[in-house]
C-alpha cells in the first residue's frame, strides 16, 4: 500500500507515512485555523519530489493564493492554479443558488471541473473551500451528486486529493464527511492558563494504521509543524546489559541500594528549598564525569543560575550537560517534542525535568499528562537513559505528602526531601521510600548543602522517633 508524504512534520509520523495515494482527504476547520496553509505545503511536498500539482480554489484568488505562499517562501510558478473563485464569479455575481433544471446541466457542471486540462497526468489536488460547491443548490442531493462525482473522478485518475472546508456541522456529519476517506479537523482550543493551543484532530483516517486523535501543531516560518505525542524512538537496551550508575554521593548511593539503574525513573519530591535541584545536579555532575550526556529541562531557573550553582556549591563545570529553559506557554506536544528530538540527536544517559509541576499547568487534562509522562518514561528506559523528575510538593509545612501529582507509581526510585523539626531547629531531611530493584535503605538522613562541599549526607537518624508528623525527638 503506497502512501504518500505530505511534507507536514509530524502529521506523516501521525498517519504512519503519509495519505494513501489516490484517495481523497478532508481537511476542516474555522476561517483562520490554516487550511489553505496545509493544503499549500502537502502540494509543495510534490513539488519538491517532481509531482505534477494542482490547486483547484473556490475560496480565494490566484493573486490571494500567491501572496500567501511569499510569507513563507513557497515558490508557487510550477503550481497549476485554477481560479474557479473567478470562473463562478463567486465574489461579484449576484446568483445565490444554481438552479439545475436538467441531468445534462449537472453534468455539465461536474465536466467544467473533471475536464480541466491542468488535471490530466496530476499527481497531487488541492481544492480549497470545497464546501462552496455544497452550497450551489439548495437541492442536498444535486449537491451530493457534484462532490460524490468529482471525487470519484479524483479518485480514478489516481491523484491524491486533499480538500478543504469550512466547519460547518457536527464531526463527520456533514455530507463531504462520508465521501472522503479521512477526516483532519483544525481547532484552537484555550488552556487553563488562557493560552490559546492549535491542535490537529485526526478524526478519520482509512488507509492503514494511523494515531486518531488530537495532536498539537504550530503555524511556524516554514509552515505547519505538528508536534504528537506518539512513541518516537523504536531503540531498546536488553535489561541483563544494565549497570548500577552512582550518584557520585557515598551516602546517597548507600541509601538508594548502591546507586540507580541506567533505564530507571527518578522522583525527587518534597517542599520547595529542601535540596532537590541540588540533588538531581549531584547526579547529573557525577554522569558529566564519567563523559556521558546529561540533558536538564527547567522551567524555573536559567541555564545560568543553574551552572553559578554547579560552579559555587559542587566546584564543577560541566563539559556535556545540556540545560535548556523551556517557557511555560509552550504546548505539552512541543515539549514533548523537544525532548524527543534531544533524545535521538544527543544520547543522553540522564533527562531531568525540573519540576514536573509545570506539566500540568501546560496539559489540557490530567489524563493528557499522564500518558505523556508514561510515553516519556518508556522510551527512555528502553533506551537505557534515567528520567528523573523533580516533583514540587506544595501542602503546608506540617503535612506529609510524597508527590503533589499521584505520579509515584512511575517511579522506580522515590526520594523524599522534607523539613524537620529537631530539638527546635528546623533541618532539611532525605529519605529514600522506593527502590522497585531491589532493597533500599529506610533510614532519614539530615540533608546539608555546603559551598565547594555539595551534598553532605549525615548517618541515619534511628535514635530518633516523630518522624511521621516531623517533630523529631530522641528515643
Amino acid at each position: 500500500m503506497e502512501k504518500v508524504p505530505t511534507g507536514i512534520p509530524g502529521f506523516d509520523e501521525v498517519l504512519k507515512g503519509g495519505l494513501r495515494k489516490g484517495w481523497t482527504y478532508l481537511i476542516k476547520g474555522t476561517p483562520g485555523s490554516g487550511k489553505t496553509i496545509f493544503g499549500l505545503q502537502f502540494l509543495m511536498e510534490g513539488l519538491r519530489r517532481g509531482e505534477k500539482c494542482a490547486y483547484i480554489s473556490f475560496d480565494e484568488t490566484a493573486e490571494e493564493i500567491k501572496l500567501q505562499a511569499e510569507g513563507f517562501g513557497w515558490d508557487l510558478n510550477d503550481l497549476h492554479i485554477i481560479d474557479k473563485v473567478r470562473d463562478l464569479d463567486i465574489i461579484s455575481s449576484n446568483i445565490i443558488f444554481y438552479d439545475f433544471d436538467t441531468t445534462a446541466e449537472i453534468t455539465s457542471f461536474i465536466e467544467s471541473i473533471t475536464k480541466i486540462k491542468e488535471l490530466e497526468a496530476v499527481d497531487r489536488v488541492f481544492i480549497d473551500g470545497i464546501g462552496a460547491l455544497r452550497d450551489l443548490t439548495k437541492d442536498p442531493i444535486i449537491s451530493r451528486r457534484i462532490l460524490v462525482s468529482i471525487t470519484c473522478f479524483l479518485n480514478s485518475i489516481k491523484a491524491t486529493t486533499l480538500m478543504s472546508c469550512d466547519m460547518t456541522a457536527e464531526f463527520g456529519k456533514d455530507i463531504i464527511s462520508y465521501i472522503t476517506s479521512g477526516e483532519f479537523v483544525l481547532e484552537r482550543i484555550e488552556r487553563k492558563d488562557g493560552e490559546m493551543l492549535r491542535v490537529l484532530h485526526v478524526l478519520k483516517y482509512r488507509g492503514g494504521d494511523a494515531h486518531l486523535g488530537r495532536h498539537y501543531f504550530d503555524i511556524t516560518q516554514r509552515g505547519i509543524v505538528v508536534y504528537p505525542i506518539i512513541p518516537m524512538i523504536s531503540e531498546r537496551k536488553a535489561i541483563e546489559d544494565r549497570k548500577l550508575l552512582s550518584t557520585g554521593n557515598k551516602e546517597l548511593d548507600l541509601m538508594l541500594g548502591g546507586g540507580i539503574y541506567e533505564g530507571a525513573s527518578v522522583i525527587i519530591a518534597g517542599k520547595s528549598g529542601v535540596g532537590k535541584t541540588n540533588i538531581c545536579l549531584q547526579i547529573l555532575k557525577e554522569n558529566d564525569i564519567r563523559g556521558d550526556v546529561g540533558i536538564l529541562y527547567t522551567f524555573d531557573e536559567t541555564k545560568e543560575l543553574l551552572m553559578h550553582r554547579l560552579k559555587t556549591l559542587f566546584s564543577y563545570e560541566p563539559k556535556n550537560l545540556v540545560i535548556r529553559e523551556v517557557s511555560t506557554e509552550i504546548s505539552l506536544g512541543r515539549f514533548y517534542s523537544m525532548i524527543m528530538n534531544d533524545v535521538k540527536m544527543l544520547k543522553p544517559k540522564i533527562v531531568a525535568i525540573d519540576p514536573i509541576n509545570y506539566l500540568s499547568n501546560i496539559a489540557l487534562t490530567p489524563e493528557e499528562l499522564s500518558k505523556t509522562l508514561r510515553m516519556i518514561r518508556v522510551q527512555l528506559r528502553d533506551m537505557g537513559s534515567v528520567f528523573i523528575c523533580i516533583d514540587e510538593v506544595a501542602e503546608a509545612l506540617g503535612v506529609f505528602r510524597l508527590t503533589s501529582l499521584g505520579i509515584s507509581p512511575y517511579a522506580d526510585y522515590l526520594i523524599s526531601g522534607r523539613f524537620m523539626e529537631i530539638e527546635g531547629e528546623l533541618v532539611k531531611t532525605i529519605s529514600v521510600v522506593k527502590n522497585r530493584f531491589g532493597n533500599h535503605e529506610r533510614s532519614i538522613r539530615v540533608l546539608e548543602i555546603k559551598e565547594r562541599e555539595g551534598l553532605k549526607i549525615s548517618k541515619p537518624l534511628k535514635e530518633y522517633t516523630g518522624i511521621i508528623r516531623g517533630v523529631m525527638t530522641k528515643r
